[in-house]
């Protein structure tokens, strides 16, 4: 079996996304052969070292080959080529090309709103601080109402955004939300979803705000950062 070098990243796109050049060849390797249905892939740890990239880039590319319908990933298990007769229209040429990596969402959401909480320390009013923190009321009433939940814990983050006085933040954030709707996003917090979860981005949301009300910029902006760091390290959690 030929080896999985780094020079798929030598001859890729400029502007492609590392996930998707690792996708790209794996893709091509499994149409040619080189894995056989059945197979496992070699563990992502492996390939990060073979290819020189990170972990995360490595997890990414696996959940855009699951999107093409090549592998099913076996959570504590592994990846494992499907079969020519359940692969799901796959599409080698395009494996999820146009899409924001989880990661990158993560990364943008934890510069900008770090930004916003510490701004919203500063100037949000007191009502604007009151309406922030009923939505950690109604998310702790909806625990076990997920669609009902998701919709506060959107609605506090975009509260904040637009408590920070700066409109162009506030869009920022919006897009990032809906940056969620992606099917790479999607796939991965499904994965994610526990009632235990729920509870500590709640316990998250409470600190964000008693920064919030004690007009602590620093410490909101922190807190911010280490609500969105948590779930980051779900990601990571995953066996994959």
């Amino acid at each position: 079996m030929k080896p999985i070098s780094s020079n798929v990243l030598d001859k890729a796109e400029p502007d492609e996304r590392r996930y998707v050049q690792i996708a790209r060849d794996l893709a091509q390797r499994i149409t040619d052969g080189e894995f056989v249905a059945g197979q496992r892939l070699p563990p992502e740890r492996e390939l990060a070292s073979t290819l020189s990239v990170s972990r995360t880039t490595v997890r990414e590319a696996v959940l855009a080959l699951e999107l093409m319908g090549l592998v099913e990933i076996r959570v504590g298990s592994g990846v494992f080529v499907l079969g020519d007769n359940v692969r799901q229209n796959a599409t080698v040429a395009s494996p999820a090309a146009d899409e924001t990596s989880p990661s990158e969402i993560l990364e943008s959401r934890r510069l900008i709103e770090a930004q916003t909480a510490y701004l919203a320390a500063t100037r949000a009013s007191d009502a604007e601080i009151v309406q922030i923190g009923r939505c950690i009321e109604t998310m702790e009433s909806a625990l076990d109402d997920v669609p009902r939940f998701d919709r506060a814990d959107a609605e506090f983050h975009h509260l904040i955004a637009k408590a920070s006085g700066n409109r162009l933040l506030e869009q920022f954030v919006g897009h990032l939300w809906q940056q969620r709707n992606t099917t790479m996003w999607i796939r991965w917090y499904d994965q994610t979803r526990s009632t235990a979860n729920r509870r500590r981005s709640i316990s998250d949301h409470r600190v964000i705000h008693r920064a919030l009300e004690r007009r602590l910029p620093e410490a909101a902006s922190t807190a911010m950062q280490g609500h969105i760091d948590v779930m980051e390290e779900r990601f990571f959690d995953l066996q994959l």
